[in-house]
């Protein structure tokens, strides 16, 4: 089960609780740094433009009215809304217009650009400049080599599934919010970095006492007691957590009864390890607790005495490829996350199961070429209307779950899902 898994009363329809942006975007919110577009929506996959991301962190940082002096571009004219953004970030050295004068404020801006804009915002100070590529594919010797490793070393961003950051790509909205989520949250805390695991879904096993945060893009599958958790290798084609990839990895949790009530010491003496396991016991979260890491296999496993006697044992292995230390820190933080519970039974898995699904169709609403996918999910989907008129961009269709009952209002041109209805309804 995935605690908690409301999803009604979000800020913004298409950023549901429990998805990888609700944090971010409710923080932000909260402080007045964003507002969303005229329509109610935050559009967290849509690439972020210049004029845009100025705003953004430039309310975020509390940047004072910088000095118009002789700026001006012919593209940026007084009455335009990001004007004062521009002639604060262009008089303070944090951004700068093109050669042939312009300043291009719907012009999207990248990761190595956007780390740039947010770190500089904040006055950051970022330290000798790297004497290692702080990314396989960001050489040390690049202009944004230092703010990447800075935002490396403090988990303000995360790579790509093969390990790479890709810095050349557009940035989302919502990455773009992310980065600076990230570093206020850590300023504010007193954090030397970010721990990854504060906005993740909590999952909740009732029946053996514990509960743990997973990452959004690790699946769960669960098998009789024990319950896997899987972080699938895309760039490779997995297809099944079976056995490891290069950039995938595995944590598979299960509960021992221990019905002759040994302490955790005593439990592990009768397991035997081979002379190359580093092994370390300690107290975490309050329950005693050991480690054992083999370096030859990528495998970690972790033991917990919870106080309601049972053993707590978990396996976890990665591959070898340039994901892998992100994959450590992130099994690093899943374990780090266990909990004993002792709250009430689970009513049903199959409630949980519907509550995540129509979490991840909500997910999709508004993104662009989102629908036909989602469509394929449900298994009863039917056509109950057609508006031909639609709203201007074509045909609307209404498509309705019986099992869910739930409605889809669908854009058919733009394959996009306009909104959700609660119910058999085309009123909305």
């Amino acid at each position: 089960m995935f605690l908690p898994v409301t999803v009604w009363a979000q800020t913004f329809p298409d950023v549901p609780e429990n998805t990888a942006y609700y944090g971010t975007v409710e923080y932000l919110q909260a402080k007045g740094i964003i507002s969303g577009y005229p329509d109610g929506t935050f559009k967290p996959e849509q690439s972020i433009n210049r004029a845009e991301a100025l705003k953004m962190v430039m309310i975020a940082a509390e940047t004072q009215q910088g000095d118009k002096g002789d700026l001006s571009f012919p593209d940026v004219l007084d009455t335009d809304w990001f004007s004062e953004y521009v002639h604060k970030g262009v008089s303070r050295g944090i951004v700068e217009g093109y050669t042939d004068g312009t300043f291009r404020p719907d012009k999207n801006i990248n990761i190595a650009e956007s780390l740039k804009i947010i770190l500089l915002s904040f006055e950051v100070s970022l330290g000798d400049a790297p004497t290692v590529n702080p990314y396989p594919d960001v050489d040390m010797r690049n202009w944004y080599a230092s703010f990447a490793q800075y935002a490396k070393n403090r988990q303000f961003i995360w790579p790509m599934g093969d390990g790479n950051l890709h810095a050349e790509r557009d940035i989302s909205r919502g990455q773009f919010a992310d980065i600076i989520y990230r570093f206020m949250y850590t300023e504010e805390k007193g954090l030397q970095k970010f721990p990854l695991n504060t906005d993740w879904p909590v999952y909740t096993d009732a029946a053996n006492g514990y509960s743990v945060k997973i990452p959004f893009d690790w699946e769960r599958i669960n098998a009789d007691s024990q319950t896997i958790f899987w972080k699938k290798d895309l760039e490779n084609n997995q297809l099944s957590w079976a056995r490891i990839f290069p950039n995938g990895g595995t944590m598979v949790i299960a509960a021992d009864e221990n019905a002759e009530g040994l302490s955790l010491q005593d439990y592990f003496s009768h397991i035997e390890y081979d002379s190359d396991a580093v092994i370390q016991s300690q107290t975490l979260n309050g329950y005693p607790f050991t480690s054992v890491y083999i370096a030859s296999t990528n495998t970690y496993d972790y033991y917990f005495e919870l106080p309601s006697g049972k053993i707590l044992v978990v396996y976890s292995q990665t591959g070898d490829g340039l994901n892998k230390p992100q994959l450590i820190e992130e099994i690093r933080n899943m374990v780090g996350s266990i909990r004993h519970y002792e709250g009430p039974p689970v009513a049903s898995n199959e409630v949980t199961a519907a509550e995540q699904f129509l979490a991840q169709i909500r997910a999709n609403i508004l993104v662009k070429g989102a629908a036909e996918e989602m469509m394929a999910l449900f298994d009863d989907l039917t056509l109950i209307e057609t508006d031909a008129i639609g709203i201007g961009t074509g045909p609307v269709d209404y498509e309705y779950s019986p099992t869910h009952n739930v409605t889809l209002k669908i854009e058919r041109g733009s394959k996009t899902i306009l909104a959700i209805s609660e119910e058999k309804s085309t009123s909305f």
